[in-house]
């Protein structure tokens, strides 16, 4: 009876992880139905879904814990402070500067790089030569990028240099923000740290993007549930539940279920934009996704940190 109820849990979870892996899938190539129907840009997007999802999420869990509690010592609000600037809204900007620039599925396939930055970063930093098993992920990762750039054929560029610079620096701002907060994490909760974050480098590109003056943007009733979509369905709900995945099932699976995020978002954008993925683009994504099994089960466990911060 026990060993059912347990299946029946797991299961649970995993249904979890991958309802969460989805809407963040989704939640990209809503933002880039936004940018081709409409004059609002990545930076004003950025900007109001940051400050409106950190600050529903931190309204949510004041009921349960101290939101305010980080803020109390000087090397906590430090960290806090730049945890949000470089590696909160780095990623969220880099990624949605991609996609603007290209498509939500290479944006999220070259976000999907950040595991292979971060074994470069520790290999050097602890000058210990990769092992085999890494050396394996990073040459994956590398053809399939040119795979998934050039569709096989240096002749055939397929994405824009600006997504293409953007994505590989959204790969390098996922791994400063799965490495950079983990003593934070380790001391406060993660629903606590994400909520300032969000609020924290929203209101920053705030100061540029001005959002409160949007004169230029045609709104439409389309366009107003694209953008409650992005905030609500592609943030605080697959968050939420990314979070009570892990009730059920371990870290590490719920990292490689995560990988369901760019296999979504190819097939919606491809079913539902009408974007052109040719047959050497889909293997290069695969080979990325591959490296991402390949690399979540690290010894010191902090490939896993980056679903629990991650968007």
């Amino acid at each position: 009876m026990m060993e059912n109820q347990n299946e029946t849990f797991r299961w649970k979870g995993i249904g979890l992880a991958l309802a969460g892996a989805s809407l963040w899938g989704f939640s990209g190539n809503a933002a880039e139905w936004i940018f081709s129907h409409s004059a609002m840009t990545a930076t004003w997007l950025v900007s109001v879904r940051m400050v409106m999802a950190g600050a529903l999420l931190l309204f949510l869990i004041s009921f349960h814990h101290n939101i305010f509690e980080v803020w109390r010592n000087k090397k906590d609000r430090l960290d806090m402070i730049v945890f949000s600037l470089t590696g909160m809204l780095g990623a969220q900007l880099t990624f949605f500067l991609s996609i603007e620039a290209g498509n939500a599925p290479t944006a999220t396939l070259l976000q999907f790089l950040g595991p292979v930055f971060i074994t470069v970063y520790f290999a050097l930093k602890f000058l210990k030569w990769p092992k085999r098993k890494e050396w394996i992920a990073v040459l994956m990762a590398l053809s399939g990028t040119f795979l998934l750039l050039t569709n096989g054929s240096l002749q055939e560029i397929t994405v824009s240099e600006k997504a293409v610079f953007w994505g590989v620096l959204s790969g390098i701002s996922v791994a400063v923000y799965t490495v950079y907060p983990v003593r934070l994490l380790k001391q406060y909760p993660s629903v606590v740290i994400v909520g300032w974050a969000m609020l924290l480098g929203g209101s920053a590109v705030s100061i540029f993007t001005q959002p409160w003056q949007a004169n230029e943007i045609d709104w439409s009733f389309s366009l107003v549930g694209m953008l409650s979509f992005v905030v609500i369905f592609g943030t605080l709900l697959p968050f939420y539940l990314y979070l009570d995945s892990l009730k059920y099932i371990s870290s590490t699976e719920t990292s490689l279920l995560g990988s369901a995020e760019p296999l979504v978002a190819t097939l919606v954008s491809v079913i539902w934009l009408g974007t052109a993925f040719g047959s050497y683009q889909t293997a290069g994504g695969m080979l990325i996704i591959l490296t991402v099994f390949l690399l979540s089960m690290p010894e010191k466990g902090l490939i896993q940190v980056n679903q629990s911060v991650r968007k």
